[in-house]
């Protein structure tokens, strides 16, 4: 995962900003409490990070569900904080892509459930997200280019192998807000459940992954990623070599034996390690 620095927050400095809860086995919900609508402050993404660095290290967590609270996911960077210095400007960046990098490089598979307004920086961090749920009211936009900003932190790069060059540059150069509704056609989230299912509805797809070997899940999760950076022949050598692996481990013998069995297989969830 990438690393950021080793500025830790404090305690109440991260208490104040995520609440990380343990909900189903082998699942984390980490939950974005900043006040106003989940505000990303450098604080915040500090916190972030933080709890997915003590995530990373438990191999007890197999998949991470990342939401808000009340009307939204988080609606990004509060612009009150907005400076022109240029040391602001670099330490904002340099937070707000390391983070989604790190979600995009942890071992477990991250699901973003956004339960409400999804903006901005908020939006790009849920692009950052391996799978992306939203609730029906649920609002996505990144309304930068309105007061003289575009979607850094990866945005511009992350929209479009989402939903097609055309349609980001629109949604990046109108700075609209779209629904949840066209946020599923346009392919920016993968499942829309009603508003009072939806988390519990994304803990159930988050459990059923969580049931499978880490091993497993973290190649898979680690293949696709480098074959979109890098090119599928870069994507295709990772693949063989994680593939023999992977299938010369326990989890791979139990997986035969229990279809031959005609039983649930017993993984070796809790091993993360590709060896």
């Amino acid at each position: 995962m990438t690393d950021l620095s080793s500025e830790i927050p404090r305690p109440a400095e991260e208490a104040d900003a995520i609440r990380v809860t343990r909900p189903r086995e082998g699942v984390a919900l980490a939950t974005i409490v900043s006040e106003p609508l989940g505000v990303l402050r450098h604080a915040v993404k500090r916190a972030l990070w933080s709890v997915l660095m003590r995530l990373e290290a438990d191999p007890t967590i197999r998949c991470l569900v990342l939401t808000g609270m009340g009307r939204a996911f988080s609606v990004g960077s509060d612009i009150r904080d907005f400076s022109q210095d240029v040391g602001w400007l670099l330490e904002n960046d340099y937070w707000e892509a390391g983070l989604n990098q790190t979600i995009e490089d942890a071992r477990f598979p991250v699901i973003a459930a956004c339960n409400g307004h999804a903006l901005g920086g908020g939006a790009v961090l849920a692009l950052a997200c391996d799978i992306r749920v939203a609730s029906t009211s649920a609002r996505f936009g990144f309304p930068e280019v309105k007061v003289g900003a575009f979607a850094s932190g990866s945005g511009t790069q992350r929209l479009p192998r989402l939903v097609g060059r055309g349609r980001a540059l629109d949604l990046l150069l109108t700075g609209r807000v779209i629904d949840a509704a066209e946020a599923l056609a346009y392919g920016l989230v993968e499942y829309v459940f009603p508003d009072g299912d939806m988390v519990e509805k994304t803990l159930d797809m988050a459990e059923g992954i969580a049931s499978f070997p880490g091993a497993v899940t973290a190649a898979t999760k680690r293949c696709v990623n480098v074959g979109l950076r890098e090119g599928i022949l870069t994507g295709l050598a990772l693949e063989q070599d994680l593939r023999v692996k992977t299938g010369r481990g326990d989890d791979a013998d139990e997986g035969r034996q229990a279809f031959l069995e005609k039983r649930p297989p017993r993984f070796n969830v809790n091993d993360p390690s590709e060896e």
